[in-house]
């Protein structure tokens, strides 16, 4: 049997790869503008409705200024969202983008989760 001595945390992460599949340079902010149903699929997958947060897609699309990355055409990029960041979009994008998934511009997967 093993057992773990201390802190024991509920937080999740999990890895993803999101690849920049336009001819363009694009960055984090073109993401969550390009995919502004992922707010109301969280909200309606997980419930998370009234529970104090403000679920917006303009409070996803400031904190996607706050965690900005950037991807020049083509690159795959390896990326961690976890509720554990303290931010409101990696506590949306560690669950809602598990099913994987493409747009106009980005294609991106599951990895692993991290825990």
């Amino acid at each position: 049997m093993k057992i773990r001595n201390g802190f024991v945390s509920n937080s999740s992460a999990t890895s993803f790869t999101i690849t920049n599949i336009s001819s363009k340079t694009k960055d984090l902010i073109d993401f969550v503008d390009e995919n502004p149903y992922l707010i109301d699929k969280f909200k309606d997958r997980y419930g998370y409705d009234g529970d104090g947060e403000d679920y917006t897609q303009e409070n996803l699309l400031k904190s996607a200024q706050e965690n900005n990355e950037t991807w020049e055409p083509g690159e795959e990029k390896f990326i961690i969202f976890g509720d554990e960041q303290g931010t409101y979009i990696g506590k949306i994008f560690d669950y809602i983008l598990r099913d994987g998934g493409e747009s106009e511009s980005f294609k991106w997967k599951f990895d692993e989760y991290l825990r």
